[in-house]
């Protein structure tokens, strides 16, 4: 029997040990549960070396043997997501038959799996190893979005295990994920809500061609059976804040950005019909027009439009002013090519169904008379530049000037938070979601939420929680788990289901469809899985808790040290 030391507190001890865990390499997904359970750390990420040095081998192209060991713990799919979820795990557990152990592993972690399965920008499939070193990456969101729509789970009622509570300011996806991890800590929490529903942007900016609402819904029920309270039609305003600091232990501020940015270079204008991407998407998901000037309409039937911006909310209204019967509609933008902000997926599919695209042109005057909108000056972008902070700034030349009729403008150039919110300050507020900075995405605001609910965790029971922290670093697996893609299933791809061109333009129905299981199966059987569990055996005490954990229940054994 042999002995490990560990040190705790300043204090050392020693422990004896007859066994040591054992990981089969073939057999493990991946998953995680193991390593973010170990009470002492003793398992690590291995990432296995990926052969590219033959031409003939992949799609991609050949890698210098450097490169090749450099990029082997570079990137991967399970340290990407904001989230900390593991691709590679739930793909692994449903190719072997665990569906439900596989979405387990997305909505432990995920407050929102079915929003998230519609609309991630899935930077996971971004770096998949597949997709870099030899074909295409695996269709992860798709394989989610299969998995949430053909496993019923429930989440389970969260725990009351604090008396301190703990006030969430907006019901966007900022706001429900620091109150759904904060309820999992086991504190009493409420979610204020100043509309009429919750769901913040999900259901007021996002198209439902792109986000069904009843996925939105979906999650959202699941939380509040847990025992999450949302009070909706709860506006805020500084009194009412200044009371919730007085009754509350501390407040989550997840307001988000919920008005539009106008263009600060244009003379001012008066027109009936120029309106901010907030404003158009509010009114055309839910037929408001709450932020509605008193002179403007929201006709667009028949029209020519101009969309001003370059991002994925400018790609979103412009699809859904052609939705709305739009006769042509223009997206311009400061930047051009690879620079445009928006996902090539995004303009490729605006493209298809119609939207024409003017880069590197910058508005320089609304054209009309009286309150009449009839068209808009623009002039070429000759120098463009963006910080590192991501402000712009940019040189246009007025004698390249190009005029377009058009008869609305929707300007999606950004969004800002109400000026209230960043006026509230104390050591017990914290800042959740758009407006508390970074990157916007919803994958993005729900990792911001979860970091808000692990501080005010931290800042009540003064203490460091394990599972606040997501990122983790990857080591290098040894030789003889290399893989040979040549020696791999060459299965292809499936390209996403969706709706026929034809058939977008005349409803608002989601245009991607769900894999079939057939699909979902050949899809599963592409992953090279590429990591593995690696157990430190000078590290690990023999507890076992990582063999009782494992979903996939046949990986890890306990061996004679």
């Amino acid at each position: 029997m042999s002995t490990i030391k560990i040190k705790q507190d300043s204090l050392e001890y020693t422990l004896d040990r007859g066994y040591v865990a054992k990981v089969d390499t073939k057999k493990c997904v991946n998953c995680g549960t193991c390593r973010e359970n170990c009470p002492v750390e003793a398992i690590e990420e291995a990432q296995r070396w990926i052969c590219r040095v033959c031409p003939e081998c992949t799609d991609q192209p050949v890698m210098r043997l450097q490169d090749i060991d450099a990029f082997c713990t570079k990137q991967s799919c399970t340290t990407a997501c904001p989230l900390g979820i593991s691709p590679q795990g739930y793909i692994g557990l449903a190719r072997n038959g665990k569906e439900e152990e596989a979405f387990r592993i997305i909505w432990e972690k995920n407050p929102l799996p079915s929003v998230c399965s519609h609309i991630c920008h899935h930077p996971c499939e971004q770096v998949c190893k597949r997709g870099v070193l030899v074909d295409d990456p695996m269709a992860i969101r798709g394989i989610k979005r299969y998995l949430d729509e053909n496993v019923e789970y429930t989440r389970p009622k969260y725990p009351r295990l604090h008396d301190e509570r703990v006030a969430v300011i907006g019901a966007g996806p900022a706001g429900l994920s620091a109150g759904h991890f904060l309820s999992t800590l086991g504190y009493d929490v409420t979610v204020f809500e100043a509309n009429n529903e919750p769901g913040g942007m999900l259901v007021r900016a996002i198209p439902e061609f792109r986000l069904d609402r009843d996925a939105v819904r979906k999650d959202i029920e699941k939380l509040e059976e847990a025992g999450l309270r949302i009070r909706c039609a709860t506006p805020l305003g500084k009194a009412q804040i200044r009371e919730l600091q007085k009754r509350y232990d501390a407040i989550v501020v997840a307001a988000g950005t919920p008005h539009g940015k106008e263009i600060t270079w244009v003379p001012k204008w008066n027109y009936d019909a120029v309106y901010t991407a907030i404003q158009f998407m509010d009114f055309a998901n839910n037929d408001q027009n709450t932020y509605r000037m008193p002179h403007q309409n929201f006709v667009v039937e028949g029209r020519e439009g101009v969309v001003i911006g370059g991002g994925s909310v400018a790609m979103d209204t412009a699809r859904t002013a052609l939705r709305l019967g739009a006769k042509k509609v223009t997206v311009v933008c400061l930047e051009e090519g690879e620079y445009v902000p928006a996902h090539k997926w995004e303009k490729d599919e605006a493209a298809e169904e119609g939207v024409e695209f003017m880069e590197g042109y910058s508005p320089k005057a609304y054209t009309g008379r009286v309150n009449t909108l009839e068209g808009i000056d623009l002039v070429k972008v000759t120098n463009f530049n963006k910080d590192e902070n991501g402000k712009i700034s940019f040189e246009t030349d007025d004698n390249q000037l190009v005029h377009l009729n058009t008869q609305f403008i929707i300007v999606a150039i950004g969004q800002y938070a109400d000026p209230i919110f960043p006026e509230c300050n104390g050591e017990d507020v914290f800042y959740a979601g758009d407006i508390a900075g970074g990157a916007c995405s919803v994958i993005d605001a729900l990792a911001s939420g979860r970091k808000a609910a692990f501080d005010v965790d931290a800042a009540i029971q003064q203490r460091a929680l394990r599972n606040a922290e997501i990122g983790h670093k990857l080591v290098a697996g040894p030789m003889e788990e290399k893989i040979y893609p040549c020696n791999r299933r060459k299965t292809r791809r499936h390209e996403r289901p969706m709706q026929a061109v034809e058939d977008r333009l005349q409803n608002f129905d989601d245009v991607e469809i769900t894999y079939t299981a057939k699909q979902v199966r050949q899809e599963e059987l592409r992953c090279l899985g590429c990591g593995y569990a690696l157990i430190n055996p000078e590290k690990c005490i023999g507890c076992g808790v990582c063999q009782k954990l494992c979903p996939q229940g046949d990986v890890i054994s306990m061996v004679r040290k």
